[in-house]
């Protein structure tokens, strides 16, 4: 009994192997030998596992390409190069990477070529799935892209190339590439010949046209896509595009937005802009605006002046504009500008405060601020005024234009005088802090404006002396002492100095004056000029004009003699 139960195993067993090592037709026809395995057979879906395994995946890169999200199957255009990932799940669960011929098509053993090129994402899948799935029709199938492909694309205007992109890539990105990226060696180089930033600051961000390999032209408006987020204004390249950047002419291509808007200026102007892309332009109303209460100021084509035209921005946001527009936009009537004040030195509470539009003073800061300190001291404290540059520039270029209605700049000296005075205005505020704190003068209460800096200073007790003195610099000041003792102190005159001309420069007002019209105080300046030497031409202009007025009157003599004989 024993021997029949062994023979009966020997027998199973050896049935077992030779079944389990029976070849696959499918092996054979793409040279591949079994493994063998214990799995039990099976007619469905039994050559997937030969299928995958004849595909290597070493050379498929594993590059990322940066997106913006989600890839939408209806926009994305399949093209040679694109990288897929084939799937089959049942069972046997294996993945394939695929891709796209240079031809256009993706070649799957034992199921065949399909053409997947010029579809959409969404129809390549729908394509491919169906023809794997009539091959092994009892798995699930997937067709996912990986990795998109690049390709080459032709730049013009401003700068001419060929660039790499890829079809998740928008105009925006390589307009950066080109013009902003400081690797660009043709913007490094075009910067480098012109010596200025041409190339970088004068692209045009609004005219940009995209020439697909069909002819046709999109419009490309990179401030309307970044305001509005819609794709159309930044498209995705295809194979054959043909991108053109030209100049941004804004002297002659231009509309401005002034007014209760966030960033104020002109802009370049793009046909079909409208009331809402001019406010996009500018970032949106400032928190003050009054968005029913909007000004456009049309120029006449032949004549001069304006076309005036009032808008509401809630019923007229697609009110369309044109070149040469300006708009803008109106305050609130409740608006009220933040304006604030700086306090410095000698106070308990120095810093920035808030002060009431063209009513707060400097008592009133100093006040704010706790009173002075008993360190202060009067005769030396400061009011600073910041004007705006703009407005500090043209009234320098008004005195210089009146200068020439003057009688007073005759000389080239007095003319040298005027500029240095013009140039070196400080944005002093005259003030008398002794008679304003201590004699209540209130003709001395100055009105303080935005970004006005109080300096409540303390005593110096020195007083600096130089010019043609033998040792300038600081001097302990002494209650009572006249220029003379400072100067003795500084090491007396100098070779050369002109003592007669010695003068007082005061601390606050930095006024000049002979030393017999002011007495020294602590923080003033005592001045020691050099003799001035006359030169050889003023020399000769002065005997000039001596020997005319000498002639003058021997000829005016003469005729009065011959007259009265």
């Amino acid at each position: 009994m024993k021997l029949k139960i062994a023979i009966v195993l020997a027998l199973l067993l050896c049935y077992s192997y030779s079944y389990s090592q029976k070849e696959n037709p499918l092996d054979k026809l793409q040279g591949k030998t079994t493994t063998p395995t214990t799995t039990s057979p099976t007619k469905i879906n039994a050559d997937a596992p030969q299928l995958f395994g004849s595909i290597s995946d070493a050379n498929v890169h594993s590059k990322t390409t940066p997106v913006e999200g989600i890839i939408k199957p209806n926009e994305y255009i399949v093209g040679p190069n694109d990288l897929f990932s084939l799937g089959l799940y049942g069972f046997v669960n294996q993945q394939i990477p695929l891709y796209v011929s240079l031809e256009g098509s993706v070649i799957i053993p034992t199921v065949g070529e399909i053409q997947v090129a010029n579809m959409s994402l969404k129809e390549a899948k729908e394509k491919v799935v169906k023809a794997v799935k009539k091959r092994y029709y009892s798995s699930d199938v997937s067709f996912t892209l990986t990795q998109p492909r690049t390709f080459l694309v032709k730049v013009n205007g401003l700068s001419q190339g060929i660039y790499e992109v890829s079809p998740v890539m928008r105009v925006s990105d390589l307009v950066s590439r080109v013009f902003y990226d400081t690797t660009n060696v043709t913007s490094v180089y075009n910067k480098r010949i012109n010596q200025v930033d041409y190339f970088q600051t004068q692209t045009s961000m609004r005219n940009i046209s995209l020439t697909r390999k069909d002819g046709s032209v999109l419009k490309v408006d990179l401030y309307k896509y970044f305001i509005t987020g819609d794709s159309k204004f930044n498209p995705q390249f295809l194979e054959g595009d043909l991108l053109k950047i030209p100049m941004n002419q804004l002297d002659k291509n231009y509309i401005t937005i002034n007014g209760a808007v966030q960033l104020a200026g002109s802009y370049e102007y793009s046909s079909g802009d409208n009331l809402e892309t001019a406010i996009g332009l500018a970032r949106g109303f400032d928190s003050y605006a009054e968005q029913d209460s909007i000004i456009i100021y049309r120029p006449y084509l032949n004549n001069k002046g304006f076309d005036v035209i009032k808008l509401s921005y809630a019923k007229d946001k697609d009110y369309m504009l044109e070149n040469f527009d300006r708009v803008f936009v109106k305050y609130s009537t409740d608006y009220r500008k933040k304006v604030t004040a700086l306090i410095l030195g000698e106070v308990p509470r120095p810093g920035y405060y808030p002060i009431a539009f063209k009513t707060t003073t400097v008592k009133d800061l100093i006040e704010m601020a706790g009173g002075v300190t008993e360190n202060a001291y009067l005769p030396l404290c400061i009011v600073f005024r910041k004007y705006d540059k703009e407005y500090s520039a043209k009234d320098s270029n008004e005195i210089y234009i009146n200068q020439r209605a003057n009688d007073l700049i005759v000389t080239d000296r007095d003319k040298q005088n005027f500029d240095i005075d013009i140039k070196s205005r400080r944005g002093r505020v005259i003030v008398d802090f002794n008679k304003l704190l201590n004699e209540n003068d209130l003709s001395q209460n100055v009105v303080l404006e935005d970004d006005d800096i109080v300096y409540i200073n303390d005593n110096k007790n020195v007083v600096y002396v130089y010019g043609t003195v033998n040792n300038e610099g600081y001097v302990k000041f002494v209650e009572g002492k006249d220029y003379d003792y400072y100067i003795q102190q500084a090491g007396g005159f100098g070779n050369g100095a002109d003592e007669s001309e010695t003068r007082i420069i005061k601390f606050n007002s930095r006024g000049w004056y002979k030393p017999e019209q002011t007495k020294v105080e602590s923080g003033d300046f005592v001045y020691v000029p050099k003799k001035q030497r006359e030169s050889f031409k003023d020399t000769m202009a002065l005997i000039g004009t001596i020997v005319g007025i000498v002639g003058t009157v021997i000829t005016s003599f003469i005729l009065i003699q011959n007259s009265t004989k």
